[in-house]
């Protein structure tokens, strides 16, 4: 193996690593945020900040060793699943807003805070995007086999 392929599998290496790690600290940090206000723990909110901080500024740098990594079929893929996953799933979610009256959320959900609702919203807008992404990404590479 020549020296560029050596570094490219070894970045390679250490990308899945910290995607494997940063799942792991996700879903701790996702179960381990409501235990902590049920034991009334509050963590301050600089340290928050700060932790969010590092994190966004670690995944970014792990998907731009990712990005250098992958073949330009893969890049592809990824471009046209976010194009259409995302803009379709976007276009699903918009009509559901504007259908979806403050009543009916409560009755569904119970009441909550301006800010828990908020993040609600963003979450499900979220987790929407990611969705269609993922279909269409899986299409995609079904398509080409």
């Amino acid at each position: 193996m020549n020296e560029r392929g050596g570094r490219q599998a070894a970045r390679q290496g250490l990308t899945q690593k910290i995607w494997i790690g940063s799942a792991f600290v996700g879903l701790a940090l996702g179960a381990g945020g409501p235990w902590l206000r049920e034991v009334g723990v509050t963590l301050p909110r600089p340290l928050v900040v700060g932790g969010s901080l590092v994190a966004a500024a670690a995944l970014f740098w792990v998907t731009v060793i990712y990005w250098r990594n992958i073949d330009e079929a893969a890049r592809e893929a990824h471009k046209f699943a976010w194009f259409w996953g995302g803009t379709g799933a976007l276009l699903i979610m918009l009509p559901l807003a504007a259908l979806v009256t403050s009543e009916r959320l409560v009755a569904v959900m119970g009441q909550h805070s301006p800010r828990e609702w908020v993040l609600f919203g963003f979450s499900s807008l979220l987790f929407a995007l990611v969705a269609g992404y993922g279909l269409v990404w899986a299409g995609w590479w079904l398509r080409q086999r």
